[in-house]
């Protein structure tokens, strides 16, 4: 079941060129701890930026800790993992061997998650990767993308969920002097307004709770619903509730 939480403030981060310098100042003014999933760490300008704080957060003494996708980031250079290891970055990679003769259906599941956590008082949650994810003018080609920098009660269970893939995955890599990382203080104290859920998708207990999320907003439109997204293969309550809301007068929108 979601739980939503109250007193969050929420602001909305339009592509990498709002989400990458909030991101990075994050980085800079890191005390204690910083958590990063990210699905792809490209050796591009941002991320060399990015690798470049968090080196630089690593070496004044914050614990930093960054989990990749074992498939997305197969191809990220090693002079940049090395550089990062060398700096004292804890790194650890999800699902690591991929191979085309092992394609078994367990190993298509992907850590595609992209969220930030800096000492336990500001999140962010998107779907921007560590890459040059600049939506620019003039730029071919654009990426349309979002992120949320989230700041309130929603720490709580944003860096529970963080903490907890990244034991996981320690565990499942051997990696034991990386499993008891210390936790930050959290900072769950009321920041805004805004009432916000973590809605988390496993394949065990919560396998439906992101779709749940959906299709309580969906049933609970009144005049518009925007869908803006790149994959879109709604199973058969999906559809139906899209077509509950269009035959009730709401504007459907997919994008």
């Amino acid at each position: 079941m979601i739980r939503y939480l109250d007193g969050n403030r929420v602001t909305l981060l339009r592509s990498g060129v709002q989400y990458f310098p909030a991101l990075e100042r994050s980085i800079e003014q890191a005390r204690t701890e910083i958590y990063l999933e990210t699905y792809i760490f490209a050796d591009d300008r941002t991320g060399r930026r990015i690798a470049a704080a968090l080196c630089r957060a690593s070496q004044r003494g914050v614990r930093v800790y960054v989990l990749l996708d074992g498939f997305g980031a197969k191809d990220m250079a090693e002079p940049l993992r090395q550089r990062m290891l060398d700096a004292g970055v804890g790194l650890l990679v999800y699902r690591r061997k991929v191979s085309p003769l092992t394609l078994r259906r367990h190993r298509l599941r992907r850590m595609h998650r992209k969220i930030a956590v800096v000492d336990g008082c500001i999140a962010f949650v998107g779907g921007i990767n560590v890459i040059d994810d600049m939506n620019a003018p003039g730029q071919v080609p654009p990426r349309y993308d979002f992120a949320v920098q989230i700041e309130g009660p929603l720490l709580a269970p944003i860096h529970y969920e963080v903490t907890r893939l990244w034991r996981w995955v320690a565990l499942a890599n051997l990696q034991h002097r990386w499993r008891g990382s210390a936790r930050a203080e959290i900072d769950s104290s009321a920041k805004g307004t805004q009432r916000a859920a973590l809605a988390v998708r496993d394949n065990i207990r919560h396998r439906t709770d992101i779709e749940d999320a959906y299709l309580e907003a969906i049933e609970s439109a009144r005049e518009e619903i925007i869908i803006a997204n790149a994959y879109f293969l709604p199973g058969i309550r999906f559809r139906h509730a899209l077509g509950r809301a269009a035959a009730r007068g709401v504007r459907v929108v997919l994008l």
